[in-house]
């Protein structure tokens, strides 16, 4: 007899927060291959746009001068 786990995306979300600094940890590398993306399709969710933030410190305008 085989059982089906059916979760909702609440549920999951849930548990996700339960998870622990390591837990969260592998299942972030584990992510990619569990939703069946490759690497461009993973950037193309927004992963990598989230970190540009990071830089934001480069849009001063006093720093132009070396763009030219």
């Amino acid at each position: 007899m085989a059982l089906a786990l059916k979760l909702t995306v609440e549920q999951i979300s849930t548990a996700i927060l339960l998870l622990d600094k390591e837990e969260k940890t592998t299942l972030r590398k584990r992510l990619p291959v569990l939703m069946d993306v490759d690497a461009e399709e993973w950037e193309e969710m927004g992963w990598l746009s989230l970190a540009e933030s990071a830089f934001d410190f480069w849009n001063d305008p006093i720093e132009d001068i070396y763009n030219n």
